[in-house]
């Protein structure tokens, strides 16, 4: 471990030399600067600069991307500029503006994101035509508490627990899971706020704390939380042993499942945490060019990517990447699609769920933008601290009959389109 965190240095010293120095001009798109540079083959020519949106420094995402953009920016083709954000709203609409190519997060959030939950449901905000671009990783998120906590178990987690949190559209949902979990309201929970993810297991491990709400198993915060000298326990979410309780937790989020943590901080092997497909997401009107180019060069640097960050060991390939997209619910790049359509790993099944996909998101957007018109005949405040304006867009949805964002099967999906969707 410590030498993967040596690396991980060396990637970000790296890394933060090539962005400072060279003297690029500002990007005058997502993809990079007016300048360009040829690649080995083809007529296509790499941006300066590839502008990514990503979570902070000490974590799993922010260490793996630093691992891959270094293998990339050794190919002389470009540059890659990462630009932290904590907050998952900031970051997909830093991509529906254009400001950067791609973001780092999880399918899971993209659902809130099409749902327009949360942080996501603004004036300026709210579902748009999302595309995903390559998997890297089954995010898995845990909880602990202190070594020498009282709260050994899920079960234990009550109204009055204090709950080290965050302000984010992603910790709405675990906030959301947590109440319903514990059967009450979330305004009826102890939060204790602080300003980032990464703070969060600081507030658990100094005391002001009893539980973090969730940290990935293979970040650098919960192996610094573990170091400290009460340690840490990790919760065991597993569906066996509390299938009430986890029902309820998994009502509010039905698109995440319980998933057995093989690898990470030893205090989180062989629990159960939960979590979705994590990995890129860029916009339907991204390069498609440039999608194309970054998916071959993910695929063909494959084996040196996984040897370079061995968190992505297993999940860093071709054939994970053609196992997530038989479920997944957010329709692919089309540059993604291209590369897979080149290699022969792309099917009429593909096709039918990338149609689905694409209209759902279709039938969101155009029910959110009636919505916010509505809303402002009505006088309602468009703001996500508003609850009167959250109710006002789930009563909308309601009413509008809009299908749930959850994982289909090909053969429901099938039968969807042929009724008509």
């Amino acid at each position: 471990m410590k030498r993967m965190l040596s690396l991980v240095l060396v990637l970000a010293m790296s890394l933060s030399l090539a962005a400072c120095g060279g003297g690029s001009n500002p990007a005058k798109s997502n993809s990079g600067s007016a300048g360009a540079s040829q690649t080995s083959g083809g007529d296509f020519k790499w941006p300066n600069m590839v502008k990514l949106s990503i979570t902070g420094s000490g974590t799993t995402a922010y260490a793996g991307t630093l691992a891959w953009s270094n293998i990339l920016e050794g190919t002389g083709n470009t540059k890659v500029r990462l630009l932290p954000e904590d907050s998952n709203a900031t970051k997909f609409q830093r991509v529906r503006n254009g400001e950067t190519l791609m973001t780092y997060d999880t399918m899971g959030d993209v659902s809130t994101l099409i749902g327009a939950k949360f942080g996501y449901a603004t004036q300026t905000g709210g579902p748009y035509q999302v595309r995903w671009v390559w998997p890297d990783f089954a995010s898995n998120s845990v909880m602990f508490v202190r070594g020498d906590s009282k709260i050994e178990k899920p079960t234990d987690i009550t109204k009055d627990t204090p709950i080290a949190c965050t302000i984010d559209s992603a910790m709405e949902n675990v906030k959301a899971s947590l109440a319903a979990a514990a059967g009450v309201s979330v305004d009826e929970m102890n939060w204790i706020y602080c300003s980032s993810y990464g703070e969060m297991p600081k507030l658990v491990t100094t005391g002001a704390a009893e539980l973090c709400a969730y940290v990935t198993p293979t970040s650098s915060s919960i192996i610094e939380a573990s170091a400290a000298p009460q340690g840490i326990r990790v919760m065991d979410f597993n569906p066996e042993l509390y299938p009430e309780w986890c029902a309820a937790f998994q009502s509010k989020q039905p698109v995440y499942s319980f998933n057995k943590i093989g690898f990470g901080n030893e205090a989180a092997v062989g629990k159960h945490g939960w979590g979705s497909d994590g990995g890129w997401i860029s916009a339907e009107t991204a390069d498609q060019d440039l999608i194309y180019n970054l998916v071959k060069f993910f695929a063909e640097s494959q084996e040196e990517i996984r040897d370079a960050f061995e968190t992505y060991s297993y999940y860093w390939s071709v054939d994970y990447a053609r196992e997530v997209l038989d479920r997944s619910y957010v329709p692919i790049a089309e540059g993604t699609i291209r590369y897979f359509k080149e290699i022969g790993k792309w099917t009429e099944a593909d096709d039918a769920r990338q149609e689905y996909n694409i209209k759902l998101i279709d039938l969101y957007m155009e029910a959110y933008s009636d919505c916010i018109a509505q809303a402002n005949t009505d006088g309602i405040n468009i703001d996500p601290q508003n609850q009167e304006w959250l109710d006002y867009w789930e009563a909308f949805k309601q009413a509008r009959e809009l299908p749930p964002v959850v994982i289909m099967s090909d053969a429901e999906i099938a039968q969807a389109l042929a009724a008509g969707f």
